[in-house]
């Protein structure tokens, strides 16, 4: 795990906050993750999304940690408004992310199900990433709420 950056710019949404991290693609991050997102949340005064925006990002951060990627390593991306959350996660798979039915015995599969469901917009944008080996394709999936 490693900090990419904290800056902040200003848009239509007034000033924004960026936070970009890197995390070791192993289930151990999980709980790390999970508290700094909230302590982060806490320090821009925007604790109204905490429980929602956790859920949502734990959900897409474990589906990402499961595909390799190059470096061994997984990005994401916390962007906040006045007027939204955005949290974006980069995944090495052209696969669509998709809700499938889990069955109700089902251990796994409800992660998009609860994101689709918390979140006020959701989606992915497929793209390629830069590396030693060259140019891998991917996507970064993400998800905003509103205030």
């Amino acid at each position: 795990m490693a900090p990419t950056g904290n800056n902040e710019a200003a848009g239509q949404d007034g000033p924004v906050v960026i936070k970009e991290w890197g995390w070791v693609q192993t289930a151990a991050v999980v709980p790390l993750s999970r508290k700094l997102f909230r302590k982060w949340l806490s320090k821009l005064d925007a604790d109204h999304y905490e429980e929602d925006a956790t859920l949502c990002f734990m959900e897409l951060l474990t589906n990402a940690i499961r595909i390799d990627s190059p470096d061994g390593m997984t990005e994401t991306r916390w962007i906040l408004s006045d007027t939204k959350l955005r949290v974006e996660v980069k995944d090495f798979s052209e696969d669509a992310p998709w809700m499938r039915n889990p069955g109700l015995d089902g251990e796994n599969g409800r992660g998009l199900i609860l994101v689709h469901l918390l979140a006020d917009n959701w989606g992915y944008e497929h793209c390629a990433f830069m590396n030693e080996s060259g140019v891998t394709p991917g996507k970064w999936v993400w998800f905003e709420l509103h205030k």
